[in-house]
């Protein structure tokens, strides 16, 4: 693969992410894991009550994925580490035949990318992400879309006419969550107006610290005259503190937007 496509590989995977093994046991530290805020004076209903209650909780989260990318031109198989503090930072390295090609950090209010193949690095802000999801996404809900969680605010789901299958709309993105007893199984993104979608399955739960964590997650994004397949083998799942989440953007590399 040249270096052009590889380049695309880059910016395509770190969008990917955005858009979308076994574990050591977890040390003692100070960290507080995040509970989600559910305003408790709307009616919740009860499945969706269920999965809040069983939701995958952390302050600090880091771990492995092994992945693969295919459209109708191009299937690359690559691996991205990622870190994670519950909405504040999630950091992403991507490494391709033994490598780093590209290293991101989103803030609450920032995309940073680093490409290390063309030597450039790219600054966002959350427009980028608007302009890629269709939704104004935060760093949290990413966060989610990537840990199983929910998206959107719990008391607006709506049951359909699918047993186990509850949907709400949130600007042009309708959200529709398949449930497997107190686990999401999978995630349906519909932009009501572009007419595109994006289906984002977990399976082969692994238990971390007592809790439920996706071994697998893939997602397929359908559009006109557009397929897209993005799959992650997860491992190497921990919990404890993490000290840093480097970004240093080398003297030499020029801006690429």
């Amino acid at each position: 693969m040249n270096d052009t496509l590889k380049g695309k590989l880059v910016i395509i995977a770190i969008s990917f992410v955005i858009i979308l093994g076994s574990c050591r046991s977890r040390k003692e530290t100070n960290s507080k894991r995040i509970r989600t805020a559910v305003d408790t004076s709307k009616p919740i209903l009860p499945a969706i009550k269920s999965v809040l209650e069983n939701v995958f909780e952390f302050d600090y989260l880091s771990y492995k994925s092994k992945c693969d990318y295919k459209d109708a031109n191009m299937d690359q198989s690559f691996t991205m580490n990622l870190r994670m503090k519950c909405d504040s930072i999630l950091w992403i390295s991507i490494t391709a035949v033994g490598f780093e090609v590209a290293r991101a950090r989103l803030d609450k209010d920032s995309v940073k990318i680093l490409n290390r193949l063309n030597k450039r690095y790219y600054v966002y802000n959350y427009d980028f992400i608007k302009k890629l999801s269709g939704t104004s996404l935060t760093l949290k809900q990413i966060q989610y879309l990537l840990t199983a969680n929910m998206l959107f605010p719990p008391e607006n789901y709506v049951p359909t006419a699918e047993t186990f299958k509850f949907k709400t709309t949130e600007g042009y993105i309708e959200n529709t969550v398949s449930l497997d007893k107190s686990k999401i199984i999978e995630q349906l993104l519909q932009h009501l107006v572009e007419k595109s979608n994006a289906n984002v399955s977990y399976t082969n739960y692994k238990k971390v610290d007592k809790q439920q964590f996706p071994g697998n997650v893939d997602i397929s994004v359908t559009a006109i005259n557009k397929a897209i397949s993005f799959t992650m083998e997860n491992g190497s799942i921990n919990t404890e503190n993490i000290d840093a989440f480097p970004f240093d953007i080398p003297a030499k590399y020029e801006k690429g937007n």
